[in-house]
């Protein structure tokens, strides 16, 4: 991967719903990536349960697996998963998610009720699913990614699995073609739909219409 950053955390969230106001993260996955001369290796992982007060919906348990007895029985404190994953972050950390724009929200909430409510995101960010949004047609779903790429992601919905395998499905985009920097602090989205919010990162985040075509409208916008 042509990317200039020691290190690179790949997250994913499981959630009981689609809005950090309201909503509570149930799993947190992470897998850090050291860069070791031109390639990126593995160096860590994350895979923890959390334990809330809100309860996990019978349709949140059918899409992910996750009981309530599971967090019940496994889970640790928010405030533990938060101060875990926080330990792999350093001011030169490039955060990668797989539809970004979702999990990003859910950090942010994070560092909101841990550190300071004003915090804003200071890292440089990538969404795997914009890259590979520009260059495929629809549908864009991680699962669809995994598929074409014929990898395997066994536990889909799982957050260790799914950031796994999003970092499998980035670098077969970066073996294909090696420009994932131009897509760093760049949001795709849904031209139908207003763009995302960016008003909680202190550095730019360029936001830019993409289509179901795989039509490279990141890649031409550079």
């Amino acid at each position: 991967m042509n990317l200039n950053y020691h290190k690179i955390l790949i997250f994913d969230f499981e959630t009981t719903g689609l809005t950090p106001v309201k909503d509570k993260i149930i799993e947190v996955g992470a897998v850090l990536l050291v860069k070791d001369q031109d390639t990126y290796k593995v160096s860590k992982s994350l895979d923890l349960l959390i334990k809330q007060d809100q309860m996990i919906t019978p349709f949140i348990t059918n899409l992910t697996g996750i009981t309530n007895e599971m967090v019940e029985k496994d889970g640790v404190s928010e405030e533990f998963a938060f101060n875990e994953l926080n330990h792999l972050i350093d001011d030169d950390t490039l955060l990668v998610a797989y539809n970004l724009a979702f999990d990003i929200g859910f950090l942010l909430k994070l560092y909101q009720t841990y550190v300071n409510r004003n915090y804003a995101i200071t890292n440089d960010i990538l969404d795997c699913m914009a890259v590979y949004k520009d260059r495929y047609e629809y549908p864009h779903k991680l699962m669809d990614a995994v598929a074409k790429f014929n990898l395997v992601n066994e536990n889909a919905h799982r957050a260790s699995d799914d950031a796994l395998a999003t970092f499998n499905v980035l670098s077969r985009l970066a073996e294909e073609q090696d420009n994932l920097k131009d897509y760093v602090n760049v949001l795709g989205y849904n031209p139908k739909y207003r763009a995302p919010d960016t008003y909680f990162f202190k550095k730019r985040i360029k936001t830019v219409p993409q289509g179901f075509k795989g039509l490279r409208e990141i890649e031409k916008s550079k």
